[in-house]
Formats: structure tokens, C-alpha cells, sequence
């Protein structure tokens, strides 16, 4: 194999690789992509509702913890 021809082959797998996405063949290959697309794709939001949801429940726990101080205060 020559340089020239090495080179034809490594462009060619590189544009197939970043320019052409491969097409599943069966069913069950574009069900697994579809499902991983889906997975990755919710994730992040998902992450940002539970990190929301623990600072909500402190925010709450203290904001409670705080209420029946201040009705002592003002009675």
C-alpha cells in the first residue's frame, strides 16, 4: 500500500464517519438509537429537576425551622 492510497482510505473513513452517520439495519438497531438518543437527551433536564428539588426542600426545611421562632417573637 503507497502513501497516496493510505491517505484515500483515511480521508474516506473520516468522511464517512463525521459527515455520514450510519443507518441502523434492523428494527432493533433503530429502536436502540432511538432510545439512547431519548436517554441523553433528558438527562441534563432531569439532573437540573433534582438539584432544584434539594435546594427547594432546604430552602423549605429552614424557612420552616425559622416560622415558629419568629411566632415566638411576636407573641
Amino acid at each position: 500500500m503507497t502513501i497516496t492510497e493510505l491517505l484515500t482510505r483515511v480521508r474516506a473513513a473520516l468522511a464517512d464517519a463525521l459527515f455520514f452517520p450510519p443507518v441502523p439495519d434492523t428494527a432493533g438497531q433503530a429502536n436502540d438509537a432511538l432510545q439512547e438518543v431519548t436517554r441523553w437527551a433528558w438527562l441534563p433536564p432531569l439532573s437540573g429537576v433534582a438539584v432544584a428539588e434539594d435546594r427547594a426542600l432546604r430552602t423549605h426545611e429552614n424557612s420552616a425551622a425559622k416560622a415558629p421562632e419568629q411566632a415566638e417573637k411576636t407573641n
